[in-house]
């Protein structure tokens, strides 16, 4: 376990060279769509029926190879996730995984196969929920089997001391691989822990990132910290109830932001679909765009995405803002 090594305080913007942004998960820690909705005697909510809606192409792969890949209805949501991937200077692309939920393994076998994506490069952990770090055990897929069946021999994971604490409690051998019951079968991943001094900007290999406090509910000793992150010109924002000012100044110039907006009333740990607009038409610069993220069952992608477009305060902002879906490939 190591400190992540910084790269100054400065608030400015690192060099992007992130090239594309794929959305693995846009739902809550529950999922969508809900048991409870479709247990009813009549299931009766659109969002939840919308989301069973999952068909695969008739036709076969050309040569071969894999078949298929299933298309999603846009209401089905997994955990909030997502690949951030940048191009290093050798001219290969790099993966960088952007939380690892309770249902990591399912988004993997979606969208990695889907977009052909083999190697991660490096996990961040945002907070210790469940929804954000209980899917580490299934890191092993990568990093098990010796030389000649595992993708590689390690994963680097980037979280703050306080994700640190609750990943030891959940998973020790994880940590310390003394501590598994059999014969070492486990994830090998190598821990990076935030400076607990105040977060800063450091890298991975060439890729320069900036940690983003924000608030994510209360606990007893106060508000409970998550963190976001910009790469560039882009900023990922999932799971927030308020932003503070100074890292709002952080965000400052940021072109695409992508934010939490549970659904359309007040939550107590959540921003909702109201709040994150404000805060898109404010943070963003003109011909900026966004794209929502984290939802529940109460919003329908489609009615949404109408809704954002014809939002006043946006067009006044020249401001452009998205409902995202699980498997959403953005280039940048």
């Amino acid at each position: 376990m190591t400190a992540v090594r910084s790269v100054g305080p400065n608030g400015k913007a690192p060099p992007s060279h992130v090239k594309e942004l794929i959305f693995l998960g846009t739902g809550t820690s529950g999922n969508v769509p809900n048991i409870y909705c479709l247990t009813q005697e009549v299931p009766d909510c659109k969002v939840c029926l919308g989301a069973l809606n999952v068909r695969i192409p008739s036709e076969n792969t050309p040569g071969g190879g894999l078949p298929p890949a299933p298309i999603w209805g846009k209401n089905k949501r997994r955990n909030t996730s997502a690949v951030v991937r940048y191009m290093h200077s050798d001219g290969k692309m790099r993966t960088i995984l952007i939380d690892c939920g309770k249902n990591f393994y399912e988004s993997a076998l979606t969208w990695f196969v889907q977009y052909r994506l083999r190697r991660i490069d490096a996990v961040i952990i945002t907070h210790g929920h469940a929804d954000a770090m209980l899917g580490m055990d299934d890191l092993r897929q990568w990093t098990i089997g010796g030389a000649n069946y595992s993708v590689q021999d390690h994963i680097d994971v980037y979280l703050s001391s306080q994700s640190m604490e609750v990943v030891t409690g959940a998973f020790p051998y994880l940590v310390d691989k003394g501590k598994a019951t059999g014969g070492g079968d486990v994830p090998s991943l190598q821990f990076h822990v935030f400076d607990n001094n105040g977060l800063k900007p450091f890298k991975i290999e060439e890729l320069e990132v900036v940690p983003l406090e924000v608030e994510h509910g209360r606990i007893p000793e106060g508000p409970f910290m998550s963190l976001g992150f910009r790469f560039g010109d882009l900023t990922y924002i999932s799971d927030a109830s308020a932003i503070p000012q100074k890292t709002k100044d952080l965000i400052k110039g940021t072109k695409i932001l992508v934010l939490d907006a549970l659904h359309y009333v007040t939550h107590a740990s959540h921003l909702s679909i109201p709040e994150s607009i404000d805060m898109c038409a404010s943070m963003l610069p003109p011909g900026g765009r966004a794209y929502l993220t984290g939802f529940s069952h109460r919003v329908d992608h489609d009615t949404l995405a109408t809704e954002l477009s014809e939002d006043n305060t946006l067009r006044k902002a020249n401001v452009k803002v998205e409902p995202a879906y699980d498997g959403l490939r953005v280039h940048l």
